[in-house]
């Protein structure tokens, strides 16, 4: 029988009656015969972050080969600010110290080579981890009342009493 429909009978039975209307519901208490667990299987699921540290190498250029480009720059600007004329003239000007500057960092290069470095790097990566667990979501307790027994369905455990609604 459906769970709900227990818990409805014993919710609305009172009100259905006459007499209990009239005279308004009576609280009581009954003596508790029996509770079982009703369970429910329900899937869990937990963030469980971890990282580790890398290495990566990555070149880098000797302390050398700045101020070598540098000079080179300086040389290519000199020479194109020979040739040309007015607005002609600044921009030999910056061809010439883009070309110097390409030129040096070349040679400066191939000369003195580029070091490897290896620095750490924290890598971390979130994975979701499920399990299952059976979780309690009511009880069905079975009571005694004016000989008679009664069942219901409680969100709670009850006890040794269970406080009820009563016509009589």
């Amino acid at each position: 029988m459906n769970i709900y429909r227990h818990v409805a009978v014993a919710l609305l039975l009172p009100l259905a009656s006459g007499t209990a209307a009239a005279h308004g519901p009576r609280h009581g208490h009954a003596r508790v015969v029996g509770v079982e667990p009703v369970y429910e299987t329900v899937v869990v699921e937990t963030p469980v972050t971890t990282c580790h540290t890398e290495y990566v190498e990555r070149p880098v250029d000797s302390p050398r080969v700045a101020g070598q480009t540098l000079a080179g720059a300086i040389v290519g600007a000199a020479i194109g600010r020979q040739f040309g004329d007015g607005d002609g003239r600044d921009a030999l000007t910056l061809i010439g110290a883009a070309a110097g500057s390409a030129v040096a960092h070349q040679r400066a290069v191939r000369r003195s080579g580029v070091t490897i470095v290896s620095e750490p790097v924290e890598r971390c990566m979130t994975e979701i981890r499920r399990h299952t667990e059976r979780r309690i979501t009511g009880y069905w307790v079975d009571y005694r009342h004016h000989g008679r027994n009664h069942r219901v369905l409680s969100a709670y455990d009850p006890g040794p009493e269970i406080r009820i609604v009563s016509r009589s």
